[in-house]
């Protein structure tokens, strides 16, 4: 093996040791659910109380590196579901439907990778961080316009993510990143016919993350855009009614990570990684599922999650 074999292979290994070891602590993740919203997603509901559940489960089986290169074999895999309470009043604020949602997740994250010495390790299932957006407004337009003729739903969005989960400096169990979150979002339906069967979505969100509790370590803030594009089935207000096509997602770290604690590899390098995939949306709205494979990711995991959500308006 020639030296610049051998020093490609050390930048290797050195890159997996510090992404591997950020990740079995959860500290390379951004706190954003990636893949959390497709189609529809700048379509607030009708006004009311609504109730159900969310689940997220990724499974990460390469480590890329700053030019996209991969080192196989570690095994990611996290799990995050909990209850949602979701609002929309008739109260109008600049012309949109003021409403807020609370999600309270569980998080489990299991880990196999030998080389770190953490074959089969798992945090064990608890409170992850709380999902709180106090803020949200809705806008609904029928007006056609050049390329959505069945016009366009608007939603703005403020939200945070509480550190209320297990987070302990340094500890394998963590649950909870140890640090505060604020985003900002806005999205955006566009109707592409009259009849609003067809439509393409998208969700732009930037995350302001702080520093973590305990340790010299600040998480870079990052861009997130999801989207979806599809079309409507079965007869409106039926049961078996609902809409399906592909969604997707990119997220771009902006600033870079800083801190004494934090490994230079993630001093050095930002993260990028994007995700597409089909969606299903049926039961009138209530039920969603979505499956993304992960590509072109830089300094970060890659492999693939399912997402789904459950919610149901209560009847008062």
């Amino acid at each position: 093996m020639t030296g610049r074999r051998i020093a490609r292979a050390l930048t290797t290994l050195s890159l997996a040791l510090g992404i591997g070891a950020a990740a079995s602590q959860a500290h390379a993740q951004q706190l954003i659910v990636k893949g959390m919203y497709g189609m529809m997603s700048g379509t607030q509901a009708p006004p009311g109380v609504y109730a159900g559940m969310f689940g997220a489960v990724s499974f990460a089986d390469q480590i890329k590196g700053p030019n996209g290169n991969s080192v196989e074999g570690p095994d990611l895999t996290q799990e995050l579901f909990g209850p949602l309470v979701m609002y929309v009043s008739d109260f109008k604020i600049l012309g949109g439907n003021y409403g807020a949602v609370v999600g309270v997740p569980f998080a489990n994250f299991l880990l196999d990778f030998p080389r770190l010495d953490n074959a089969g390790a798992s945090t064990g299932l608890a409170l992850s961080q709380l999902y709180v957006s106090p803020v949200q407004i809705g806008w609904h337009s029928d007006k056609a316009m050049p390329i959505f003729g069945g016009g366009t739903d608007v939603l703005f969005a403020y939200t945070f993510y509480a550190p209320t989960g297990r987070y302990t400096p340094g500890a394998r169990n963590n649950t909870s990143l140890g640090m505060w979150c604020n985003e900002l979002s806005v999205r955006a339906t566009g109707f592409v016919d009259k009849e609003r069967n067809w439509h393409a979505a998208g969700a732009l969100f930037y995350d302001i993350n702080s520093k973590k509790e305990g340790v010299d370590w600040k998480q870079g803030n990052a861009i997130n855009y999801m989207w979806g594009v599809g079309r409507n089935f079965g007869e409106k207000k039926s049961l078996l009614s609902g809409w399906a096509g592909i969604a997707g997602y990119a997220q771009w770290q902006v600033s870079s990570t800083t801190g004494s604690e934090v490994p230079e590899i993630l001093q050095n390098h930002k993260t990028t990684i994007y995700g597409v995939g089909p969606e299903l949306t049926a039961l009138e709205g209530a039920l969603t599922v979505r499956y993304l494979w992960q590509y072109g990711g830089k300094t970060t995991t890659q492999g693939s999650g399912l997402y789904v959500q459950f919610a149901m308006p209560l009847p008062f």
